[in-house]
């Protein structure tokens, strides 16, 4: 939780800062930067760390060298085709954002990829241990130093140019990939030629390919509003909307944090107890996810209005609206996430593929006629409806699976705000004493 939450928390003191020394169509234009490398950086997460994680933690100890030498390999020639990828359609993706400055933006981006691969390559490798107080650690030093830096421009009043942005951002990779490396390099066996296995690969590859194809669609369905706004509208529409999504960034920590535990643990829960496994740790964790959420989401909700202004002035206003919208379908978020990670984690990506990609086209056409309609709060309009669109779907299938009912989950929820008094009180009285 405190690894997820720095996470958001430092990217969004990020933005805090840049609203107030970046004009809002530089910071449309940083934003779409940002969304293209977080994407290709969940693309990784998609082709490398689902199958790497997934095989890992069931692998006897002959295999894991093989899965762990295999995920590199695969990895490697991944970011070598993201690298190609994004130098040759960094000036066509300039041209269609109307943005000429994106262009070496990407070109700088493209040798962070390049030192990713190290970097990702430890983390994915700490979370199958369930190190999480180290991948807290790294991931902190490495965004960290960028709020460092704008941080230190906003005290003197000056603004920085987006390119020395990007190069400090590459710089702070750096420098949490050696410190990163610190704390696996006792752990992690060393590459070995010898322990090339093409079958190995072939089975991370099998599996990471419709795990890939999952969150490309999930990259849509979660960017698919910003890049419209800013074709259809332009980079200042971007930058209102952006406001809304940072603030219910936060409200998913919960979400992803309790995710990346789960997701370990999937497959022996199933091996242990089959369906009955599965049932309880679905409905544990989105119960959970919920009952920590909602005292967040009421008073955003009610307050939004209070929130943005004192958060990011006045010129963003028109993020109010947006964000009553949004905070709306973070709660349907828990119920998505978990059941993707149960798929994924019992080898069945396929499927999750399916769904996905259905959303992402769902989510295009219903932005695309929205936009048209509502103007830059048609795009929430527009994945508020996906997400509910989904969310049915994916309950059916998991009932008719494992036999899942959903409202089981109000009922995991209940019980945990009734451990969590219980908790309290124990607490208070053992204070007293």
């Amino acid at each position: 939780m405190i690894n997820q939450a720095s996470v958001v928390l430092l990217g969004f003191a990020s933005i805090f800062f840049l609203v107030r020394i970046l004009t809002p169509s530089e910071v449309g234009v940083w934003v779409l930067f940002t969304s293209v490398g977080g994407i290709l950086e969940t693309l990784r997460v998609g082709f490398i760390r689902i199958p790497f994680i997934s095989m890992l933690v069931v692998a006897t100890d002959d295999e894991r060298s093989r899965i762990i030498n295999g995920s590199l390999i695969l990895h490697i020639m991944l970011t070598f085709i993201v690298v190609v990828v994004l130098v040759s359609c960094a000036g066509l993706l300039s041209d269609f954002w109307h943005a000429a400055n994106l262009e070496q933006l990407f070109y700088i981006y493209a040798l962070n990829s390049i030192v990713l691969i190290s970097f990702l390559h430890f983390e994915y490798f700490l979370q199958s241990n369930l190190e999480f107080k180290a991948i807290f650690t790294t991931n902190f030093i490495r965004l960290f130093l960028v709020l460092a830096y704008v941080f230190g421009y906003y005290c003197v009043g000056a603004t920085p140019t987006l390119a020395e942005l990007a190069f400090v951002q590459l710089g702070a990779t750096v420098v949490a990939t050696f410190f990163s490396y610190q704390l696996v390099k006792s752990t992690i066996p060393g590459f070995r030629l010898n322990q090339i296995d093409r079958s190995t690969i072939g089975k991370l590859f099998h599996l990471g390919k419709y795990t890939f194809g999952t969150n490309i669609s999930a990259l849509l369905i979660r960017n698919t509003d910003s890049w419209m706004i800013g074709r259809l509208i332009s980079s200042a529409g971007v930058a209102i909307y952006n406001p809304a999504l940072r603030i219910s960034n936060i409200v998913e920590v919960p979400t992803m944090a309790i995710a990346n535990v789960v997701f370990p643990q999937v497959g022996r829960k199933m091996t242990e107890s089959g369906n009955e496994g599965i049932q309880s740790i679905y409905c544990k964790s989105v119960g959970l996810i919920l009952a920590i959420m909602l005292p967040v989401v009421i008073p955003i909700y009610l307050l939004a209005d209070f929130i943005v202004l004192l958060i990011f002035g006045n010129e963003y206003a028109e993020a109010v609206p947006i964000l009553q919208v949004t905070i709306f379908y973070t709660l349907l978020m828990p119920f998505s996430r978990q059941f993707g990670t149960i798929m994924d984690a019992l080898h069945m990506p396929k499927l999750n593929f399916h769904l996905s990609l259905l959303m992402a086209i769902l989510n295009i056409i219903l932005n695309y006629f929205l936009l048209a309609s509502h103007g830059v709060i048609g795009a929430a309009y527009a994945t508020v409806i996906s997400f509910g669109v989904i969310f049915v779907v994916n309950q059916v299938i998991l009932h008719r699976k494992f036999k899942i009912n959903t409202w089981l989950v109000f009922g995991e929820l209940a019980g945990w705000y009734t451990f969590g008094w219980r908790f309290f009180r124990t607490w208070i009285k053992s204070k007293r004493r």
